[in-house]
């Protein structure tokens, strides 16, 4: 490999790069996107090298975190102020909610740490990932209609310490690739009876700190890794690109979120649903006919 990276391994840094960012806030596993898609097309960017790839996935953690704090800077000012003024015994409204997204990030952190080598030979999976992607889809769906169905309308602002502990348990399995972090964060606020945009929003703050801290976790590999120029060029293109998908990928699920509100009982999550159902299929036929 020369020290410029061909078109083929450009394009693939750029499709990983939109794939971690759009699909860690659409409901759809960006775990299992970033496992599949590589496996499918048979791409292997760092020639096998444990090292590059984590410095490559700990990158577009980064720019997947830079992407979703940018849109919403808004609400991480809000809670961090709240935070801080409760620290000094002054809390405001939103210190109740801003501690519980603190303490949401430590059901997966604990589960990370104490399942880390379990959960990456999953990763190794299709038919496991497909099994989860149409599950958990079908369990995202259904509490959705059901709290559609009950009228169910809680606010962000109602958002304790049992809500955070019930969501963060749910996030910690968003740990095994398929799941979905924001889907089944979701899907544990429609439960609780969030209406859809506060259970989106919600989802979204919870794993800002779940995502930071993967990325920090990760990136101790980076002083090992000793990438060459070609490779930095690589991990760059697919942070940068994860910048802007995940700016993009936030933006598109609160403002559907918001736009659809409760005023229907048609799950807006229905079409993600499907999407993972069919994913799943086809997943399952490429392992089953011996494609792959």
């Amino acid at each position: 490999m020369g020290d410029v990276a061909g078109v083929a391994d450009v394009g693939a840094a750029i499709v990983l790069g939109l794939l971690q960012g759009l699909t860690e806030f659409f409901p759809v596993s960006s775990s299992a996107h970033l496992e599949l898609v590589p496996w499918l097309a048979g791409w292997d960017l760092f020639d096998g090298d444990n090292e590059l790839e984590n410095s490559f996935d700990v990158a577009l953690h980064v720019g997947t975190l830079a992407g979703a704090a940018l849109y919403l800077r808004a609400d991480i000012a809000r809670y961090a102020i709240a935070l801080w003024r409760g620290i000094r015994g002054n809390p405001s409204p939103h210190t109740v909610v801003a501690v519980g997204l603190a303490i949401s990030a430590i059901p997966a952190a604990l589960v990370g740490l104490a399942l880390e080598d379990v959960v990456l030979d999953l990763a190794e999976e299709p038919l496991l990932i497909a099994a989860l992607l149409a599950a958990f889809g079908w369990l995202l769906w259904r509490s959705d209609v059901t709290a559609a169905r009950r009228g169910l309308e809680r606010e962000r602002d109602t958002y304790g310490l049992r809500d955070a502990a019930a969501m963060g348990l749910a996030q910690a399995m968003a740990l095994l690739p398929g799941v979905s972090r924001s889907g089944v964060t979701i899907t544990a606020g429609r439960w609780l009876g969030f209406d859809r945009a506060a259970a989106a929003r919600l989802a979204f703050l919870m794993s800002l700190p779940v995502i930071a801290g993967a990325g920090l976790y990760r990136a101790g590999t980076l002083a090992q890794a000793a990438p060459a120029a070609v490779h930095v060029q690589l991990i760059v293109i697919g942070a940068v690109t994860a910048v802007a998908s995940s700016w993009a990928g936030v933006a598109a699920m609160v403002q559907l979120l918001d736009r659809m509100g409760q005023r229907t009982r048609r799950s807006p999550f229905a079409l993600f649903f499907g999407y993972r159902v069919v994913l799943a299929v086809a997943v399952a036929v490429v392992v089953l006919s011996g494609l792959r």
